[in-house]
């Protein structure tokens, strides 16, 4: 199913899969140019440190948002054949995670270029990555099965996202925020998998112990709770689509 639904996302589209890569390359780049050329931010790469954070991120918010809907938009699945019911979810962001990959392969050798031993790092990345896509499964749960009983809840989703973006350390770096607003990005669930992707794509570094946890915390509360939420509410799906 996550294939089928990548394929689908291209059907017809003259550039196909390059749209993996040509988004967020044209999001950064709008972004360095506002940054750096009309509020005069001074971080070194600025370019390389935009695009450790807008992958991520991307993959974030394009899968809860397809996940958040994928019960709704294919009821039908579930009317005609017998399938568990987290599999819906769950394949959008499959989906999403294998377009993700895609545009990380083609992006790698610029951040390979520039720090070329960050290829010592590059095995921490792949458990950060998985890490985030865990998080991301956990949460898509929980939303896809609130959206089927509180319709609401997608038509804010976009509102929410908006508001997540900027308050995760996407554009801008901890040390930037106002001291006494930092408390908001530290809580961020998001922050933690940023700035350990920030850490080994743009810094070349390990993250640290402290990062380490957090990510695997968030993604192992994520998960448990998306599975016990969809568990509770899955029984009464098909009565209310």
């Amino acid at each position: 199913m996550a294939l089928a639904q990548l394929k689908a996302k291209y059907v017809g589209s003259i550039l196909g899969i390059a749209w993996a890569v040509i988004n967020p390359l044209l999001i950064a780049s709008v972004i360095t140019f506002v940054f750096s050329h009309i509020f005069r931010i001074e971080i070194k790469n600025f370019s390389l440190f935009v695009l450790s954070g807008i992958f991520p991120w991307m993959f974030f918010s394009c899968a809860l948002s397809e996940a958040t809907f994928s019960i709704l938009n294919q009821q039908s699945i579930l009317h005609q054949f017998n399938v568990p019911r987290e599999v819906l979810p769950l394949a959008s962001v499959l989906s999403n995670f294998l377009n993700f990959l895609i545009g990380w392969v083609v992006i790698l050798p610029l951040f390979l270029f520039f720090k070329p031993e960050i290829i010592l790092f590059l095995p921490l990345l792949v458990f950060v990555l998985l890490l985030i896509l865990v998080f991301t499964c956990g949460l898509s749960l929980i939303f896809s099965v609130l959206n089927v009983f509180l319709r609401d809840l997608g038509n804010l989703l976009g509102v929410l996202l908006m508001f997540w973006l900027w308050v995760t350390p996407v554009f801008y770096s901890i040390e930037m925020i106002p001291r006494r607003f930092q408390w908001v990005t530290r809580f961020n669930p998001l922050t933690p998998y940023i700035v350990s992707c920030r850490a080994v794509l743009v810094e070349g570094r390990v993250p640290s112990f402290l990062l380490w946890t957090q990510i695997l915390l968030w993604a192992f509360v994520s998960l448990m709770m998306g599975l016990l939420i969809f568990s509770r509410l899955e029984s009464r799906i098909l009565k209310r689509i």
